[in-house]
């Protein structure tokens, strides 16, 4: 059986949208938590859970309950948050160690590297992402951007070179 404002929703009827948002934003809200394990990334994840159900509410086809569709967008959406995060840290600790002396490694220099990272220009930060935070291959970097695999190689030596000299000038 689907909701009563199922219809409506597919309209287009804000009303009917709200009424599911209220209908199922704590549980959704519960799950997410659970999951990401804290307050705000929950709240950040509730906004991108409730706007991916409503532009893929044309295909709720009614096989499952609602709450079970919807709740497997939430599942997606927090797992989708979680590998970002990862990749994150990744980026950071990878970043970290072209940078790090051999006593140096507590969170203050690893937000420093960071902030070196997005004083790039976009040139040199964007195949440093692409190769540390996505962990692209340096041919597929190069087929993105539409340059040679050469220019990736000279772009993220330069990217590194960079990063380390912000940082001694920091130091």
């Amino acid at each position: 059986m689907q909701p009563r404002w199922l219809e409506a929703c597919l309209q287009g009827e804000l009303a009917a949208q709200e009424e599911m948002i209220n209908e199922y934003q704590s549980d959704v809200y519960r799950l997410a938590l659970s999951i990401l394990n804290d307050p705000q990334d929950a709240e950040d994840a509730l906004q991108e859970i409730f706007l991916s159900a409503l532009r893929g509410l044309k295909g709720f086809r009614g096989q499952s309950h609602f709450k079970t569709w919807l709740f497997s967008i939430a599942i997606h959406a927090c797992q989708t948050r979680l590998q970002k995060q990862r990749a994150l840290q990744r980026l950071a600790q990878a970043l970290f160690f072209f940078t790090q002396s051999e006593t140096e490694s507590d969170h203050e220099q690893q937000v420093d590297v960071w902030m070196a990272v997005q004083a790039l220009d976009d040139k040199h930060r964007l195949p440093l992402l692409l190769r540390y935070y996505n962990r692209l291959a340096v041919d597929e970097i190069a087929e993105m951007l539409h340059i040679p695999a050469g220019t990736v190689h000279s772009r993220l030596n330069t990217a590194r070179q960079k990063i380390r000299e912000a940082l001694q000038d920091d130091l």
